[in-house]
């Protein structure tokens, strides 16, 4: 009874992290605007644009990795984690993973140079930090998609021959 309780409470947290994250969202160029105002007096609203639009973007992947990542609690709280949907939504979170590395590099580097940004620390930095942790994500996620592979095989071997 106690697993259950916490697993409900794990599908509680990621729903919660899909609402906060779509409100997030929705707030953000409101919150750019104000900040660009307010902290470098910049009121360049292409600038603005430009980012508003490639956080945008990057939220595309995490997004869909969110809903997979619900996806995969529902099956924990539902007791069926090995069934064959785990290994597709943990393949698409890991690609989600890989694409996030090339989409965030991506307007980094559009809005460093069509915008002269160079501020290095702050674009290395990011670039650095992202594409470390997204790498890590993606090949933890495909491993672990192989791994729920190799065990779906295995319990469906064992479900036979008993």
């Amino acid at each position: 009874m106690k697993k259950n309780a916490s697993y409900k409470v794990l599908d509680i947290i990621v729903t919660m992290g899909i609402i906060l994250t779509l409100l997030v969202l929705l707030a953000t160029p409101l919150a750019i605007t104000a900040y660009f105002k307010s902290a470098f007096s910049i009121l360049n609203q292409n600038l603005i644009m430009a980012i508003t639009i490639c956080i945008y973007i990057c939220a595309i992947p995490y997004i869909i990795a969110l809903f997979n990542l619900k996806k995969l609690c529902k099956l924990i709280v539902n007791n069926n984690p090995f069934s064959i949907d785990a290994p597709k939504s943990l393949k698409t979170i890991s690609i989600c993973a890989f694409s996030e590395t090339i989409l965030f590099n991506g307007c980094l580097i559009f809005i460093t140079y069509y915008f002269d940004m160079y501020l290095y620390i702050l674009t290395i930095a990011p670039m650095v930090i992202v594409t470390f942790i997204s790498i890590a994500i993606g090949f933890l996620s495909f491993v672990l998609s192989k791994l729920f592979e190799i065990a779906i095989e295995i319990k469906d071997e064992n479900d036979k021959t008993i």
